[in-house]
């Protein structure tokens, strides 16, 4: 399957280090790739693709540290991180309880916290019998642990710098491909944050099955480079967020320009930009997955007039709801669902 040109391409294993590093673990690598619906002769994969061979690999070995760790991690040790997580509400808190979850119930992570000025790192340590494998299972953490906070507060962080142990990393020296960060290697795999990222709210409630929600989350806003924001969930709730107001959304019994600045301060974004965002989705939604009208979707989004409605897709999209319609129309979307199927099939094994 190729990598659709909206979704990251990684290369295979990101790496020959990294599969030779799950093979040692115990993974038979024709099996593996044949599981995650990988071509044998593939050279990169999506996102999603990279997403289900960790998942294929938690499975096939039994251990959520992939077999490459000093112990093992049981089924349920990322989703009870997540629930932890879910019980502070910044996230400052949740990382505090992360590490503390990590020295506590672990014997192959170790999670850091330190301040640098205006900026905080995360590092972290994995503890296992062979450097070049701890490295590995450093790296594939590393990249959950950013999908799990940049869900939590619904947008992904925005990564001064990453750092990762690793000498043969395929981005090495450029951009990683999770965090979107100049990268470098160092002695840990680390990830440089604005300290002020440790005051955003948490921006989703509990959930059943937290590790699939954040997979979910984290595969969604990939496919959307556009949005300012992966902020959808505080206008999920509403059927026409055209005509949305800021108190609608955001009733903290305070005046609207304090709430404003609120805003913009948390989620670096106005009021009518996130509201913008997410009739775009809703939008994008409908006409790619139904066959109604565009009139009558722009009237189901709040828009009287159907030129309203092309206009404003026009002006923050550059396509209009014809060209959008058409673009849903030529997505290969049966192995994308495919691959989605078989992540939430594992995912299910992971909750607790």
């Amino acid at each position: 399957m190729d990598a659709s040109p909206t979704r990251a391409r990684i290369p295979l294993l990101a790496g020959a280090r990294g599969a030779g590093a799950l093979v040692l673990g115990g993974l038979d690598l024709d099996t593996l790739l044949s599981r995650s619906l990988v071509a044998p002769d593939a050279t990169f994969v999506t996102s999603d693709q990279h997403t289900l061979l960790m998942l294929n690999s938690i499975d096939m070995t039994g251990d959520e540290a992939h077999a490459l760790g000093a112990g093992r991690l049981n089924h349920g040790f990322a989703s009870l991180g997540l629930r932890t997580m879910l019980s502070t509400s910044t996230l400052g808190s949740a990382l505090g309880v992360l590490t503390r979850y990590f020295t506590t119930c672990s014997s192959v992570l170790r999670m850091r916290i330190e301040s640098r000025g205006d900026f905080v790192e995360v590092s972290l340590r994995a503890e296992g019998r062979d450097e070049a494998r701890c490295e590995v299972l450093e790296e594939i953490w590393f990249n959950a642990l950013y999908a799990f906070m940049s869900w939590f507060v619904g947008r992904r962080l925005p990564v001064v710098a990453a750092t990762v142990a690793r000498l043969d990393h395929p981005s090495a020296h450029r951009v990683h491909w999770a965090a979107g960060a100049p990268l470098t290697r160092g002695e840990v795999s680390s990830l440089l944050l604005p300290r002020a990222c440790l005051q955003w709210r948490r921006q989703v409630e509990d959930v059943e099955e937290p590790v699939w929600e954040a997979l979910r989350f984290w595969m969604d806003d990939d496919v959307r480079p556009h949005a300012q924001t992966g902020l959808r969930s505080v206008f999920s709730r509403f059927e026409t967020p055209a005509g949305l107001r800021l108190d609608d959304a955001f009733d903290q019994g305070v005046g609207e320009r304090q709430m404003s600045r609120r805003i913009k301060a948390e989620y670096g974004a106005t009021f009518r930009d996130l509201r913008a965002d997410a009739l775009v989705d809703v939008a994008t939604r409908l006409l790619q997955t139904t066959d109604v009208p565009i009139d009558e979707i722009g009237a189901q989004l709040g828009y009287a007039e159907e030129r309203s409605f092309r206009r404003f897709l026009r002006n923050r999209v550059g396509r209009t709801p014809a060209q959008i319609r058409r673009a849903g129309a030529r997505a290969p979307r049966t192995s994308d669902e495919a691959v989605r199927s078989r992540i939430h099939a594992l995912t299910r094994k992971m909750e607790l």
